[in-house]
């Protein structure tokens, strides 16, 4: 029984003298892991050194593949890549793919397993960028949705930004794809992804965004004056992708072209000429857009009427009842009368109805442009009043001037005078009747003296202007 123990305890020792000895020769890495950058046609080092490696194998391994081993000096995996006595990997004339983990593995004997330390290689190399699609070309209909990116590459990864027609997009981040709805024609144009990754230069790679839509037809004088034997144009800006036929009409039936009416376009501008204006002209035409996206169309008045009357007033001719009205009008033909229409200036309260004065044009003027000055006596002191003016030539009443605030001496507002916007709203129908009639009651067909019909009406007006 003895024996039995003895022996027991000699087992116990020697097994113990054993691991002590293997524990103290157990291999130690004195290299560290790294990761080395650098450029194509570089040579790397990358170290192993280990301390107690005794007989133990070593093993090099690029990601999943063996590419050295130093039991089996023969195994040549690249003539790029050498396994140096110290253990030290030496890749020569890099190239991008061996991007990638090298792992210098230390092989040991049962029952003890491998250890590794892993480094890395990184070759650095410039951007490049493939457009998405690779046409560089994207087609879409307006309110359809755009996709549209670009594929990098380069070591290390390139960030992508945008620019849509040379301006820089404000991103939230930096990506690869741009997905959006194409809610505007203006949103058409060149897209383009710029890659940078700090080594080299940028790459750039640009797409043609293309967007249908139906015509939008823009007309920026809706109203055409003229007179018969006068050169006249009337104009239309048609926008349409694809391109739209365009169609000039009177009262819905096609403008019948000859040497004295011709159409001409030139890139978006469309133009229908009068080479010499006929008296049947006169009237509303249609500039119509087609294209198989749809249809549109904006009408153009070619008239004989004048040209609204433009104030030209000096804000300094003025006196404490008394105010001249100067203006001058457009007109082809000879402009028979005037209605000059005023009224108190009155912020706070309703306004008053206007008052009218008919005023006989000169008939030494021949045109085009007539001048007109008239001045507006018993005003009230310290009176800020409204004007206006239409025109009457033998083809009908013109449009309404815009209105000229003024005021007597001492009046209270910023400027002596002020020209009030287009939008503010006057019945021109109602002015142009009210014109009439009071052509009618101040030059009577019987044998009134006119003139003194007329100072008379003026005097009952603007006595009821002062109340």
């Amino acid at each position: 029984m003895s024996e039995m123990f003895d022996m027991f305890n000699i087992s116990v020792i020697i097994i113990t003298l054993i691991s002590g000895l293997c524990s103290a020769r157990e291999p130690i890495f004195r290299s560290v892991p790294t990761t080395v950058k650098t450029s194509e046609n570089d040579t790397v080092l990358l170290p192993c050194y280990v301390d107690n490696i005794g007989f133990n194998a070593v093993r090099w391994w690029w990601d999943n593949q063996l590419v050295a081993d130093s039991s089996k000096p023969e195994l040549s995996f690249s003539p790029r890549i050498k396994l140096l006595q110290n253990n030290t990997l030496q890749v020569s004339d890099l190239r991008a793919e061996d991007t990638g983990e090298y792992r210098c593995q230390i092989i040991r004997p049962e029952p003890w397993g491998s250890i590794q330390q892993v480094h890395a290689i990184e070759v650095l190399y410039p951007p490049s960028v493939t457009p998405v699609p690779e046409s560089g070309l994207v087609e879409v209909e307006l309110g359809e949705e755009v996709v549209i990116g670009c594929k990098p590459s380069g070591v290390p990864h390139p960030i992508v930004t945008w620019s849509n027609e040379g301006e820089e997009m404000q991103l939230i981040d930096n990506r690869p794809t741009l997905r959006f709805k194409a809610d505007s024609r203006h949103m058409a144009g060149v897209y383009q992804c710029r890659a940078i990754n700090g080594v080299g230069s940028p790459a750039t790679a640009a797409i043609y965004l293309r967007i249908f839509f139906p015509p939008e037809i823009e007309v920026q004088r809706p109203w055409v004056h003229a007179a018969p034997n006068v050169r006249a144009e009337l104009f239309c800006n048609v926008l349409a992708d694809p391109d739209a036929k365009v169609t000039w009409l009177k009262n819905d039936v096609p403008v019948r072209t000859s040497t004295r009416i011709v159409e001409l376009s030139v890139n978006n501008k469309h133009t229908l000429l009068f080479r010499m204006v006929h008296p049947l002209d006169f009237g509303y035409f249609k500039c119509r857009a087609t294209n198989s996206l749809g249809e549109r169309e904006q009408i153009i008045e070619l008239s004989g009427v004048a040209n609204p009357a433009v104030f030209k007033n000096d804000s300094s001719v003025y006196s404490d009842t008394n105010y001249t009205l100067v203006w001058e009008v457009d007109s082809y033909s000879p402009i028979i009368e005037y209605n000059l229409s005023f009224r108190k200036y009155l912020p706070h309260l309703k306004p008053n109805k206007w008052a009218s004065l008919i005023i006989p044009a000169d008939s030494s003027s021949r045109g085009p442009i007539h001048s007109k000055s008239y001045t507006l006596t018993g005003l009230s002191i310290a009176t800020i009043y409204e004007a206006m003016i239409i025109s009457r030539n033998r083809f009908g009443w013109s449009k309404p001037s815009t209105v000229l605030r003024f005021g007597t001496e001492g009046a209270d507002f910023g400027h002596s005078e002020h020209i009030i916007p287009i939008g503010l709203k006057i019945n021109s129908e109602e002015t142009i009747k009210r014109a009439e009639l009071a052509a009618i009651s101040t030059f009577p067909s019987t044998g009134t003296n006119t003139k003194a019909s007329f100072i008379s009406t003026s005097l009952i007006l603007l006595t009821l202007l002062r109340v």
